[in-house]
């Protein structure tokens, strides 16, 4: 089985913009572990000899609205596997009319999706008890995407993701440094407040197991 051009809408976005509007967001383009709405499952490992092709190439997958081969609307400045998924950052071109329209939708949080582009190898999947466990992607491209398949897993904005973390528990001062610097930002206070940060890091494993729970 191969695919030529393939899509999945598995991911969601994490927004970041910088306070100067600079049109840098990041996110996840894929999600490890979540069988999506075609019956697929993307398995962790799966996108690293793509991204060591790329690395070898000088080169990262392109950035594109909707999977529109025809409207780029800026690049990816980093790309990478974690254990949660295919973690992006990127960066909206503002000197274009269609980075600027992304931006837009994006920081107003009209379009959270994201999805990927993709040729699956030879071998490079499995069936297992109904589902296609998907072990080697060649990564093309990540869309921001209005409708993502699974449509639990979006993180709308910094004030969404507080919201979140406070919900499971997560000390709200602690919630606010996750939401505008991640959760290394918690590191700030392990020399000042250790019971804050035991709190923080039983909430935080707590959020973690819960957004993994969302996708599914």
């Amino acid at each position: 089985m191969k695919f030529d051009t393939t899509t999945k809408q598995s991911g969601f976005l994490r927004l970041k913009f910088a306070s100067d509007q600079s049109g840098v967001f990041e996110g996840y383009g894929a999600i490890y572990g979540n069988v999506d709405s075609y019956g697929d499952m993307i398995m962790p490992g799966a996108f690293a000899k793509s991204l060591a092709a790329h690395k070898a190439a000088g080169t990262l997958p392109v950035m594109l609205w909707g999977h529109d081969s025809s409207r780029p609307i800026g690049r990816w400045l980093e790309v990478r596997e974690d254990s949660f998924g295919l973690f992006v950052r990127g960066q909206c071109n503002l000197e274009t009319t269609a980075g600027k329209d992304a931006q837009a939708h994006i920081a107003n949080g009209d379009v959270t999706g994201m999805s990927i582009g993709y040729r699956l190898p030879d071998g490079g999947w499995h069936r297992d008890e109904g589902v296609t466990k998907l072990t080697e992607i060649d990564l093309k491209e990540v869309s921001v995407v209005a409708i993502p398949a699974n449509d639990r897993a979006r993180v709308t904005s910094k004030a969404d993701l507080v919201d979140l973390l406070i919900k499971t528990g997560l000390p709200r001062a602690a919630a606010s440094k996750v939401a505008a610097g991640g959760f290394s930002a918690l590191s700030q206070n392990l020399h000042t407040d250790d019971e804050l940060v035991k709190a923080a890091l039983v909430a935080v494993n707590a959020s973690l197991k819960n957004l993994e729970r969302n996708t599914r």
